[in-house]
């Protein structure tokens, strides 16, 4: 799923990959995907996963199939990988924009699924208008009016994203922006998931493209891997 995503943005005029997020944690690739994404020089954060494989993160909370996948995969990584994951910082800020795994409550554990969840966010976003972040493996957007009023205060909204969809990000307008999961998605499209943020044109589009699922899943029996983490991938999940 990876590689399918590199070689889709190896076809657009990009000028610095973004990654928000557990490399490894579920597939079984892992040391491969972090070998991968050390040679970008990207934007490139910690995700829940990826501190737990290397054990400062506590899996007591995760479920029973991630739980055995990370303890798998804490096994398979190199020392060197390890050494890499635990460098990647939580959260990245820039003038226009911040990056987070999970949000700005909590860096790497809160899913933002609710306006509610948003909400809380939105309210440390200050200034920034546009927070992306991962963590459900589900392409959404939220947003609400920048300028808020005490007696009328404008109501979060939030839709799903699909393939192709391109967000406009207005000048009085905050948002949070989900583009879904490379290798594991949970919006019922099993396809690879990822976006492109165009800064000058304020734009973020999304977009999906196929791997070889059934390899993967193949991959993940022969390393007995849970089944429902196998399974999952057809549907998306």
């Amino acid at each position: 799923a990876l590689e399918s995503v590199l070689q889709a943005i190896d076809m657009e005029n990009i000028d610095k990959i973004i990654c928000l997020g557990d490399i490894v944690g579920y597939g079984p690739n892992p040391n491969e995907c972090v070998e991968r994404m050390r040679k970008i020089d990207g934007l490139i954060l910690a995700g829940n996963h990826d501190l737990a494989a290397i054990g400062w993160k506590d899996i007591d909370w995760f479920s029973s199939y991630a739980k055995e996948a990370i303890l798998w995969t804490e096994e398979q990584l190199t020392a060197e990988n390890k050494r890499y994951l635990s460098y990647l910082p939580e959260v990245i800020s820039r003038d226009d924009f911040t990056l987070v795994h999970g949000s700005l409550y909590h860096f790497t554990d809160e899913y933002i699924m609710t306006s509610a969840a948003a909400k809380k966010s939105f309210d440390i976003m200050g200034h920034r208008k546009l927070l992306l972040a991962g963590h459900t493996h589900y392409s959404a957007i939220f947003f609400r009016k920048q300028q808020q009023s005490a007696k009328l205060p404008f109501p979060i909204q939030n839709l799903k994203l699909i393939d192709k969809d391109v967000v406009c990000l207005l000048d009085d307008m905050q948002s949070i922006i989900n583009i879904g999961s490379v290798g594991q998605p949970r919006d019922g499209d099993n396809r690879a998931s990822f976006g492109i943020f165009d800064l000058d044109a304020r734009t973020v589009t999304l977009k999906r493209v196929s791997y070889d699922i059934k390899k993967i899943q193949n991959q993940m029996i022969e390393a007995n891997l849970p089944g429902y983490l196998i399974s999952r991938l057809t549907v998306g999940r």
